[in-house]
């Protein structure tokens, strides 16, 4: 009814209207139309004048889909709807308001030209020309995608909505020389420096893939109405930092999803087209193609993915494509190559100074273990008394104490402590303040002076220091280890590559250790597994020194081994620095400050006891004793303070002290634990129930009462919270962490503290790595408890557990105290 009242108008066929408010993009109550034809004759018109911009639009998408051949239409459209009795037209026809009204996201186009006359940009020339140029890119990109709507064309439109309403600056926009084509037009107008204008880039992004594809047609289009199920495909990766790729590829299976609404949402941010997912080769984060793309360039959605790259390139497992761990015979050849690229013998007789830096590297990557990033960054000084005071990331070696400078990642905390806290840890405490991004320093149990000092560096103008790898030749250099690399190989029908060398020795502290924590410490492997449990883990810089030099030095003896070096020949190091502080967690809980809690919390239901009897005393005796209890709890299990501080009936076998936890899960529990009460501990949650039942039978007058701790207690035990506080009005009051903080206010450190104290204490202890991040809930792959990968079960693992929690409870204090049962 609509096309035929305009058709009258206009006098155009009713099909041609259609056609042309198809290529707009125009919502089904043609919203402000005068004022968007009005918009859109301006904006045709000021490009109509450059034939070469009309001769791309032309090839790009053909004569049928270009709106400039519509101008006659439009203009008589406008003319007669100025002129036409207004009262025989829809109002929103004629509105003016120039608010697009919720049209935004599925009509871009539409939404672009409504723009009232009073605008700042109304009288730019250059403001139209930029808009005449994105809604003819427009349609030919609707059309290649057979009317599904790309994300191109959404962002370029929002760029000159953007402009056009004020909220960015006019001055983006430059007019458009009259012998300009589209191909011009994006590198002058849109590019500088040959990346993307900011407040621009998705016209550039638009007028590219118009440009790069002109009359190519997107087939099978955007994915159509599939729907966000998860596909398994066998993928096929290849080692890309081998030059010569040979040896077998590995297969692997990985999981892609053409992604919910709120994914396909991103994706059009970022320049996707919607429901299809692309492959990003990136750490273990990988899309599919729901359907070929013609026009899709990888390096734009790195650019625009920016922050999201550099979050999954910190995968939460290992890569589960990374090859096994390299066998000593094959690190020895590696190491013998090193020496002689470095040397010159044999076959790399012929080395160029290049070669030389490139053998030096190797040897690094093996008794260094660092990324080679890291490596190539490395600086050279005289002695520590020259080394900066912020020495953040500082990778270096010290001539005169033959030793290396290792920096030591500081785990980042949320919240800074406050002076009180600070006062509790370190005083009441007796900790010593946690070392931030410092650094461990360790001699070298190998002979790396002797190579280093043959360079004859030379000390950059005004430092102290020299650089290892000059800045210049990096590339060349690590060019060079590679192609070393890829030589040993062809000789020796092997699979080595870089990262392999360099993973050694992160493999060897690991397997001595049993905790990755260490390991991501002295070689900078990051994994995010490591680092959330590094947030939890302080231990002695002497720890690390040691964990150094077991790691190389077994290393050293082994492949000196298969190299036929005589142990009469090994470098006998001594560690001339004493390294102090301690590492990683900034709350490095002592048991002094848990033995001074303990005697607070049992002098605090002490002193409520003494109150002459009555509601009131019940009151702060109940709320005393369940502090007492809820601290024990956290200080035994790890149990994260998230919400709901303690666990449910339910959730406990009292019999065999077997306890579910599931702090920070969601509705399916696939990330619950199980965790084992001490003996002396379960006795006590029994004291608490005979509490529970003497408390209601003082307390019978207070109804709501009796009836919440009747249903803590009735049969079968429901899931109604174990604990609960009682407040001065008689109400129920949540065991969360605020809650607590308040019933013991002397207590300021963050209540998951406790987190932090028990892994430290644990492997201080000696437990190894994999019990304590089970018990944790810090399951690494491979290292799932009770999974199909593990061959712990609950009764072994918490045999082994049992004497150390024991030793912990007794050294803090904890014993069973009584509540109101005993009288």
């Amino acid at each position: 009814m609509d096309l035929q009242r305009l058709a009258e108008l206009s006098a155009a066929t009713p099909a041609r209207l259609g056609k042309l408010l198809a290529l707009l993009k125009a919502p089904a109550d043609l919203t402000q139309l005068i004022l968007v034809m009005t918009n859109l004759k301006r904006a045709l018109r000021s490009v109509e004048g450059t034939p070469g911009i009309r001769k791309d639009v032309d090839e790009g998408g053909g004569e049928a889909c270009s709106l400039l051949h519509y101008l006659p239409e439009i203009a008589r459209l406008v003319a007669a709807l100025e002129a036409c009795d207004r009262s025989q037209c829809p109002a929103a026809w004629l509105d003016q308001s120039g608010k697009q009204r919720g049209i935004i996201d599925a009509h871009p186009e539409w939404a672009m030209l409504i723009l009232r006359p009073e605008a700042e940009c109304h009288a730019s020339a250059a403001y139209w020309q930029h808009a005449g140029i994105v809604i003819l890119c427009s349609v030919i990109q609707r059309t290649r995608h057979q009317a599904r709507i790309g994300s191109e064309v959404s962002l370029a439109c929002r760029n000159i909505r953007d402009i056009g309403s004020g909220k960015k600056s006019l001055a983006l926009l430059h007019e458009i020389e009259v012998g300009a084509t589209l191909d011009s037009y994006r590198a002058v107008a849109l590019l500088e420096d040959d990346q993307p204008i900011e407040g621009l880039a998705g016209i550039e992004l638009l007028v590219r893939k118009v440009v790069n594809h002109k009359g190519k047609t997107r087939e099978g289009g955007g994915g159509g109405n599939r729907s966000a199920r998860l596909v398994e495909r066998q993928v096929v990766v290849t080692d890309d930092s081998d030059e010569e790729r040979e040896g077998p590829a590995q297969s692997v299976l990985l999981w892609e999803s053409v992604g919910d609404e709120q994914a396909q949402s991103r994706q059009r941010m970022v320049g996707l087209h919607p429901k299809e997912a692309q492959t990003l080769r990136a750490v273990s984060f990988t899309e599919s193609r729901a359907s070929p793309t013609s026009g899709f360039d990888l390096r734009d959605l790195i650019r625009r993915q920016d922050s999201q790259v550099k979050h999954i390139s910190q995968a939460n497992q290992r890569l589960p494509y990374r090859y096994s761990s390299l066998s000593r015979s094959e690190l020895a050849l590696a190491a013998k190559a090193a020496f002689q690229l470095f040397t010159g013998r044999e076959r790399f007789a012929q080395r160029d100074e290049e070669g030389v830096y490139a053998g030096l590297l190797l040897m690094l990557m093996i008794w260094l273990g660092r990324p080679v990033e890291q490596l190539l960054a490395m600086r050279v000084y005289a002695h520590r008394n020259e080394l900066p005071q912020q020495r953040k990331g500082l990778l270096a070696f010290l001539q005169a104490e033959h030793a290396f400078v290792l920096p030591i990642p500081s785990p980042e905390t949320r919240n800074s402590l406050q002076d009180d806290a600070k006062k509790l840890l370190y005083k009441a405490g007796d900790s010593a303040p946690a070392l931030v991004d410092d650094v461990v320093i360790v001699a070298s149990p190998v002979r790396i002076e002797q190579y280093i000092s043959r360079l004859g560096l030379m000390r950059k103008p005004r430092t102290k220091y020299c650089e290892l790898f000059p800045e210049t030749q990096r590339a060349a250099i690590e060019g060079a280890m590679r192609a070393a690399v890829s030589r040993i190989n062809r000789a020796n029908r092997m699979r080595l590559t870089p990262l392999r060398i360099s993973q050694v020795l992160f493999d060897e502290i690991a397997q001595q250790s049993n905790d990755w924590v260490e390991a991501y410490l002295l070689t900078g492997h990051r994994f995010t597994i490591s680092e959330v449990a590094a947030h939890y883990y302080s231990m002695p810089a002497g720890y690390l020194e040691k964990r150094y030099h077991d790691a190389v030095v077994g290393l050293r003896n082994d492949i000196y081994r298969y190299l036929g070096v005589d142990e009469k020949h090994f470098h006998s190091f001594k560690q001339v620095v004493d390294n102090r502080g301690d590492h990683g967690s900034k709350l490095n809980i002592k048991s002094p400050l848990l033995v001074r809690l303990v005697k607070h919390l049992k002098h605090e239901l002490r002193a409520a006891r003494r109150f002459p009897p009555g509601e009131e005393s019940w009151r702060l005796i109940h709320n005393s004793f369940v502090a007492y209890i809820a601290f024990w709890i956290l200080f035994s299990t790890g149990y994260r303070a998230v919400n709901d501080l303690v666990f449910r009936w339910r959730e406990i076998d009292l019999s065999t002290g077997f306890l579910v936890i599931s702090d920070k899960d969601d509705e399916t529990i696939s990330q619950a634990r199980v965790v084992w009460l001490l003996p002396e501990l379960c006795e006590q949650l029994r004291r608490y129930a005979s509490h529970l039942e003497m408390l209601q039978a003082r307390l019978y007058r207070r109804e709501a009462l009796c009836e919440h701790i009747e249903d803590v207690l009735s049969e079968p035990r429901p899931s109604v919270p174990l604990m609960f506080f009682i407040s001065d009005s008689w109400q129920m009051v949540k065991l969360s962490p605020e809650n607590l903080r308040r019933q013991v206010p002397l207590f300021t450190l963050p209540i998951n503290s406790s987190r932090h104290y028990l892994r430290s204490a644990l492997r201080a202890e000696g437990i190894r790595g994999e019990l304590v991040n089970a018990f944790m809930g810090h399951a690494q792959q491979g290292q799932e408890p009770f999974g199909a990968f593990s061959s712990i079960t609950p009764v072994e693992m918490y045999r082994e557990l049992a004497a150390t929690l024991g030793k912990l409870c007794q050294m803090a204090g904890w014993t069973v105290q009584q509540g109101l049962a005993d009288g």
